[in-house]
């Protein structure tokens, strides 16, 4: 059965005010802690409330998103998360830095000592996963973005058949083009609605799947309108 997981900003607040208000939702197994930025702000609050996330590690499963781009300087980031992190997703960034990008990837999971698959590749614009794959090993794992595929036209029903087991993780969301223009959001990171077609093809995927799914929805009412998706399909 899948383990279900959301973001660690579904409520305006640091990560400990959202790991608190999780913890009263129990159909929230997990949370991705985000370090899309690891700038000084990031990191001084990480430092602060570092104690606290680690005595939630009985309380949830926790995954991290590392920064974009990523680079050597974030060692030390990873280093700290080890320990809490089941395994860590990152961005294939661009073509040309393909090659360096994999280099520092090696590197880390030879210094220490990590599993083929603790580092999850995600695709995100066209081309570059696959760019990227071309330099990591061929058991390199993958999380697989919903949003993203849906952006580019792939179906990720698609997607899945295509690359099977080296997907670890699904971050499902969907995309809502006309609110994106009234609202200024990006129109994916969008709530599940189960009427759509890329939806109700991932039903049976999502079924056998054993693997993380994370709600990437930055809200917790679309935490919630997403839920409801899964529950109306049986999954929950």
């Amino acid at each position: 059965m899948m383990r279900l997981t959301v973001p660690s900003w579904v409520i305006p607040g640091t990560y400990l005010e959202n790991l608190a208000f999780l913890c009263r939702q129990p159909a929230i197994e997990g949370v991705e802690l985000l370090f899309f930025l690891y700038d000084p702000e990031v990191q001084a609050l990480l430092q602060k409330e570092w104690e606290g996330i680690w005595e939630l590690r009985s309380r949830f499963c926790f995954t991290a998103h590392l920064p974009e781009p990523l680079l050597g300087v974030h060692e030390e980031l990873v280093e700290q998360i080890l320990p809490l992190a089941q395994h860590c997703i990152f961005h294939p960034g661009l073509p040309e830095d393909a090659p360096a990008l994999a280099g520092l990837i090696a590197s880390w999971k030879s210094r220490f000592t990590l599993s083929k698959d603790y580092f999850l590749v995600e695709n995100t614009r066209p081309h570059r996963l696959e760019t990227l794959l071309e330099y990591l090993p061929d058991e390199a794992g993958i999380c697989m973005d919903t949003g993203h595929l849906l952006m580019e036209g792939t179906t990720p029903g698609a997607f899945y058949r295509r690359f099977g087991e080296r997907i670890q993780e699904i971050h499902l969301h969907g995309l809502d083009p006309e609110r994106a223009r009234s609202d200024g959001r990006l129109p994916d990171h969008r709530p599940l609605h189960p009427e759509e077609p890329w939806f109700q093809e991932m039903v049976p995927i999502l079924a056998g799947f054993t693997g993380t799914v994370n709600l990437e929805v930055f809200s917790w009412e679309e935490v919630l309108e997403s839920i409801a998706a899964l529950h109306g399909v049986g999954l929950l």
